[in-house]
């Protein structure tokens, strides 16, 4: 649901309307200001966006943060639809049209301005931009430079530019603070389900007074304090990001919004692998052999793009709205190939009759003697203690890998279930007969354990 920013003062209507987007955990803005408007980090799928500008206001300039790490921006596509300016900042190297900001340039919008601050730290050529009214700050959209109690990650570029972003990211967001007053408005583009960031803070503006009492980089008093507190909350973040830079420095088209075909045969979809988006209690009543669970989410895209060969052809299991919703994800992280649909009336059909089940057991009533327990939480979780005996891995270095693993009878589990569900399709892949603990962890918390080292 989009949110709307009433900015207006005495003489000037100005509105800054939030596009969320909760399959990545991010946000996109038009602000507009008088009878002209611009627009920050937009996504592939742009019809969401053209719904929330004015008809009769006028597209001056899209804005772009950074080359972003985590998504296929639209952003060229729109600023061209619309006769745009569009921004990149500084340095950004892209080989086509673009216009570079860097420090202090402005861009009016109506009778107010958008100015440009130097904010490295998540990548490094990072920019912000500041709305001003002649009165003065009025709201800074910040990328991934302050968030919302949180800053953005400074280890996506690898780990040998990991120190030397972090420290970065501690000065702009002190700048950028200093800068500004109190009641200006915080508008992000990561917030709270993004890999970009480490915040667990459900709001999705914030002012700056409240970072100044709640963000880390404000908090800190030193470098060395800010940087160990952020490096010891990294998650690993998904795979398919390396492949987001380079696909916003050669502009993607639009969406492919062709119907898909339905798969009748499967041998029409040879080759390709087949991700099952129904609830996971639906596919572990029965699904097709080689198939991998993902339920339909806000996450289903990072998941797929983190667990199989990137941009490989892919056939989708659902009921119509369930595929788009998936399809539509994927077309954000760049994923078109997709090969069809299976209507999930159809599988028994398909599988001769052959279909697989999943045990799915509560902690209350699943049994580990003698049996291979998989925890397939993040590294930082299972610091926090594992079930006594399991192996850790990452469901993402399972998933690469699952045979190093998965033999015999095994129980998989993560927090609550998503992920080891995920992990159950690569298990059987593997040969292993599973079962799938869909329960909270917390309920056993008693009886975690330190890993063991190693």
């Amino acid at each position: 649901m989009t949110l709307i920013l009433d900015c207006s003062t005495s003489d000037t209507n100005a509105t800054i309307r939030q596009v969320p987007t909760p399959s990545l955990g991010d946000h996109s803005y038009i602000v507009t200001v008088g009878s002209e408007a611009v627009a920050i980090d937009v996504q592939r799928d742009l019809d969401r966006f053209d719904g929330v500008i004015d008809e009769k206001v006028s597209l001056v300039a899209v804005l772009e943060t950074h080359i972003h790490n985590d998504y296929v921006s639209g952003g060229k596509r729109l600023a061209d639809a619309h006769g745009a300016r569009y921004v990149l900042p500084a340095n950004s190297r892209a080989p086509y049209e673009h216009e570079a900001m860097g420090e202090g340039d402005e861009i009016a919008v109506g009778p107010w301005s958008v100015r440009a601050v130097h904010t490295p730290g998540h990548t490094f050529n990072h920019q912000s931009y500041v709305l001003e009214s002649p009165a003065g700050p009025v709201a800074a959209f910040t990328g991934g430079s302050m968030l919302v109690g949180a800053v953005g990650r400074s280890d996506l570029l690898g780990a040998q530019h990991t120190d030397s972003l972090l420290a970065h990211q501690y000065e702009s967001v002190g700048r950028l603070a200093s800068g500004l007053t109190d009641p200006t408005i915080v508008a992000p583009t990561h917030g709270a389900g993004s890999f970009c960031s480490a915040s667990t803070v459900a709001d999705t503006t914030s002012t700056v007074a409240l970072e100044r009492l709640r963000n880390p980089a404000l908090l800190a008093p030193s470098l060395d304090v800010f940087a160990a507190g952020q490096l010891a909350g990294y998650r690993i973040h998904p795979a398919y990001y390396r492949h987001m830079a380079p696909a916003n420095l050669t502009p993607m088209g639009a969406p492919d919004d062709r119907p898909l075909p339905a798969v009748t045969d499967v041998h029409e979809i040879d080759g390709a692998a087949v991700a099952d988006v129904r609830p996971f209690a639906e596919f572990a009543a029965g699904h097709l052999p080689g198939s991998i669970s993902v339920p339909l989410s806000n996450d289903t895209a990072v998941y797929l793009g983190w667990t199989l060969d990137w941009g490989s052809p892919l056939a989708l299991v659902g009921t119509s709205d369930q595929v788009s919703e998936a399809r539509t994800q994927l077309a954000r992280i760049g994923w078109d190939d997709i090969v069809g649909w299976i209507d999930p009336s159809s599988l028994d059909r398909l599988a001769d009759g052959q279909l697989v089940t999943t045990a799915v057991r509560t902690w209350a009533d699943v049994d580990v003697d003698g049996r291979t327990v998989l925890d397939v939480r993040d590294p930082v979780e299972h610091a926090d203690g594992v079930i006594p005996g399991a192996v850790a891995v990452h469901f993402a270095d399972f998933a690469r890998n699952p045979e190093g693993y998965a033999t015999g009878d095994v129980v998989i589990h993560c927090q609550s279930g998503y992920r080891a569900a995920v992990a159950s399709g690569f298990a059987e892949h593997a040969g292993a007969t599973v079962t799938v603990v869909s329960d909270d962890l917390a309920k056993v918390r008693d009886r975690l354990v330190t890993p063991t080292a190693g």
